[in-house]
């Protein structure tokens, strides 16, 4: 990317789903995480960051997605108001629709486990598992230092196995 030219195009098609999926992991609200992948684009073209690679663009848009989120979990408004549930999951193929309920468990066990750990939890697990991130990608996104990377990230994964302790099947 050159120096001040931002292609929102490029960065939408390339990173919008990834952005979408981490404001909705915080939010658990549809429309709200969509005003938030909005207004991370809206960002990155008005400040038009210098970005030199791939992997800058990405923990950019990460970093601003995550405080975005802490910002509306904050407000008022998020506090005083239910989200409905919603479920971006499609069905299993080749499942029996009792094999498929017991995993759709599993999962909503797990994500709920994760939601509820401390922030500081929650951001390196989502960045380590779902995004599929380096420990060192992760440090830079947080602005922390590896080694505490993988500390959080294996007092997360204590606290998830206790959390889960026979609540899995």
């Amino acid at each position: 990317m050159q120096e001040g030219n931002v292609d929102i195009d490029r960065l939408v098609r390339q990173f919008g789903t990834m952005v979408m999926r981490q404001a909705y992991f915080y939010l658990k609200d549809k429309q709200k995480a969509e005003d938030v992948c909005q207004e991370v684009f809206l960002r990155i073209y008005k400040k038009r960051p210098e970005l030199p690679d791939e992997q800058s663009e990405k923990a950019y848009l990460l970093r601003v997605t995550i405080n975005l989120c802490k910002d509306q979990l904050k407000s008022a408004w998020h506090r005083k108001v239910v989200p409905m549930a919603e479920n971006f999951d499609a069905p299993s193929a080749g499942l029996t629709p009792e094999a498929e309920s017991v995993q759709g468990e599993e999962k909503q066990l797990l994500y709920q486990a994760v939601m509820e750990l401390p922030e500081i939890y929650k951001d390196v697990v989502l960045l380590f598992y779902y995004h599929d991130m380096q420990t060192a990608d992760i440090a830079k996104v947080l602005k922390i230092p590896e080694v505490t990377v993988r500390t959080r990230l294996m007092r997360a994964r204590g606290r998830l196995k206790e959390t889960l302790k026979g609540r899995m099947v």
